[in-house]
Formats: structure tokens, sequence, C-alpha cells
């Protein structure tokens, strides 16, 4: 059987669309790269706005149209969320909740004995996510997550390291720990720096870079543990939403600006070559033209790094869904406006690091990122392939 996958959403869906690879693959499947060429297309969907959702859509109309043959299986969060409204599209989708996800190499007649528990191939990119966490119980307005990931779980140590060494072995040289919460990770009594510094004794060279972690989950521990281990990538990338106390509110965030604030100015003293980026949402209902001025001056006064600038999505289900949503225009105007600033904030970051030496992930394209998350070009005649090596930016 020839297996064609797509996935959409974050690093936790493109991990778990590997571990379907894997498992579907120890039990006699092929990969397929080519769309008409495929027995089966496996669709991993992302539900966090309205745009996802409609993406999702609209590849899987592509798949009915250009391979009449194929079975067609949707999962993920969009799976999870409104089943009936993919399984609409034809009577050849088949939809799998993401609880259902485990269940689907036997779903498509596979023999499921003996699978395996991680992942050893993180496709063709140079650095391997490894999903250490899942799920969240948030109470944000906006976010459908809690709804279709809302079960807490941590992968257990000894599952971690193993993965870990097994990648490490096949020569990825940077692991990304990534989950929906990934700050709550809890195992047994390790806690998610205590699973960093076991991490750091498996032997090679390598280097750990955590994904997107909440404000109030970085520990002074944490920083310590990151000011003092050069394996330990120097950027954080931590969720702001808005730079406002009444518009946080609103959201549901459970911390105010100053709390915010606090912590990237204890990073910086710490690191100041640290990269730190954020998510900002842009028009939220009850946002007003000073309140999102407010949050601009916010992130310019905070010096971040970068941002990714996304809007408001009504999503069903959520208690933001009964606010009234505000004009599309005024929306696109803060987006750009923002995007502006992120354009801003990352040349003003890159350029303090030019003359200086970083070391560098180099990937067979000649480009890489530093440790702080910097994308550079490698020197002429840097050797293709995977490899970490000391580049002056």
């Amino acid at each position: 059987m020839k297996v064609f996958y797509k996935t959409f959403g974050c690093k936790v869906n493109q991990y778990e669309t590997e571990l379907l690879k894997a498992r579907l693959e120890h039990s006699g499947a092929e990969q397929s790269r080519r769309l008409e060429n495929a027995d089966l297309c496996l669709v991993n969907s992302c539900s966090v706005t309205h745009e996802a959702d409609r993406e999702c859509r609209q590849f899987v109309r592509k798949i009915l149209r250009e391979n009449t043959r194929t079975r067609v299986i949707v999962t993920g969060c969009y799976a999870t969320r409104a089943p009936k409204e993919l399984s609409q599209l034809s009577s050849r989708v088949e939809v799998y909740s993401n609880l259902e996800k485990d269940k689907l190499p036997s779903c498509v007649g596979f023999e499921v004995a003996g699978e395996p528990l991680g992942i050893r191939h993180f496709g063709e990119r140079s650095r391997a996510f490894l999903k250490v966490q899942d799920g969240c119980k948030a109470p944000c307005t906006y976010c459908i997550i809690p709804t279709v990931r809302p079960q807490l779980w941590s992968k257990p140590l000894e599952q971690v390291v193993e993965e870990a060494r097994q990648l490490l072995k096949e020569g990825y040289q940077e692991l990304v720990l990534t989950g929906i919460r990934l700050g709550q990770y809890r195992s047994n009594k390790t806690n998610l720096t205590r699973l960093l510094k076991t991490l750091l004794t498996l032997p090679g060279r390598f280097r750990l870079r955590l994904s997107s972690i909440e404000v109030t989950e970085i520990s002074d521990e944490l920083i310590r543990l990151i000011q003092d281990t050069p394996q330990i990538c120097r950027h954080l990338h931590i969720p702001m939403q808005s730079g406002t106390d009444p518009v946080l509110k609103e959201m549901g965030r459970w911390y105010k600006s100053r709390d915010y604030a606090v912590t990237v100015q204890t990073l910086r003293r710490a690191m100041p070559d640290i990269g730190l980026t954020a998510d900002v949402m842009v028009g939220f209902p009850t946002e007003t033209d000073d309140l999102f001025l407010s949050t601009a001056r916010f992130i310019e006064e905070l010096g971040l790094s970068g941002l990714h600038v996304f809007p408001f999505s009504t999503r069903p289900g959520t208690k933001a869904e009964k606010l009234k949503p505000l004009p599309a225009e005024v929306v696109a105007r803060r987006s750009r406006l923002l995007r502006a600033l992120d354009s801003t904030l990352r040349r003003h970051f890159f350029s303090q690091f030019e003359g200086t030496r970083r070391e560098v992930l180099v990937e067979t394209s000649g480009e890489g990122w530093t440790d702080n998350y910097i994308r550079v070009t490698a020197p002429a005649g840097t050797p293709a392939g995977l490899s970490l090596i000391s580049v002056k930016i």
C-alpha cells in the first residue's frame, strides 16, 4: 500500500504524522510522494482558525478530484471538532478523532504487533521534533484546543530518552521538544527542566531546542539551566496574545502584561543574546484602537526579536464565539502594522550579531539556524548535509 501524507498545523501535529508514518511503514506500507499514485491519503488536520479548516477542506477536495480511487482518511483537531463537516465532503472521506489516531494502522488493515513507540526519522527535515506532552486545560476564551485535546499527558521519561537516543543515532543534531503545553510536562517527579538535564547526558554532539512555552512556566531553574548550558538553544517562543491587561482578561489569559515584561527582562539580563519571539493575536473583539496601539508600544519597549501575528478567529463552542467580531478591514490594518513591526524587530535583533560567530545547524540547502534563531547562509564550500558548525555572521 502506498500512502500520501499531508499535515496541517503545529509541531505536535507534524510529529504525530511522522509517528503514524513510522507505524504504517513498520507494518509494510510505502510512502507515496505523489498524490495521484497513492492507495491511501492521510490528512492530519488543524482547527485553530477558520482558515485552517478551509485549507483542510480545500485539500481534501483536491484529493477527491485528482485521485478517484484512493482511500481518504482525515484525522487531527478539525476531525475531532467537526467530524460531520468533513465526512459530508464525500462518502469516500473517513474521519478519525485525535483519540482514535492510535487505531489508524489497524483501521487500514495492518497488524500492529511490535509497533514502534517512537520515531527514528523526521522526514527530510534537518531538525527532529520530539513530542513529549499533549493536552491543555487553559481557560482561554478564544481557543478550541482544550476541546479537541483536553487530556493532559506526558510521555514517560524513559521513552523520551530512548526516542532521543535513536534520533541522535540517525544523525540528527538538533531535537526540538514540543507539546501542546510544553511547560506542563510531568513524568513522575520529572518536570521539563529535569527532562532537559537527563537528555543532556546522552552521548554525541547535539543541541536541544524548546518550542512554544507559556510565560508562567518559565521558572528560575529553567532560566539558569539555559544560561549555563550551551547545548540548549538560546531562543524561547513565549505566547503573549496581547500587551494590555483588559484584553488579556477578556481572553482568559492568566497573567498580566507586567508578568510578561518581568520574565522577558529577567531572561535578557541572564542572556543578552537570547532570541525571544511571541504569538500576538490581532483583532480580539474587545480590542479597541487605543488598546491595540498600547500592545504595539509594549512590544517595542520589550524589544522582542520577532512576532507571529495572527488574526482573531471565531471558534464554535468557545466563550468568545458570543462576541461580535471587529470589521475585517480593521483587523487587516492592525495585522499589517504588527507585521511591519515584526520586520523591524527582526532586523534590529539580527544586526546586533553581525561580525560575531554563532553555532549553526547547516541544512542541505546551505542555510541554517543559529542557536538564538537567526537564519543564515553557510560559507561557500561548506559540505552539504546536516552539521553543526561555527559561522561568522
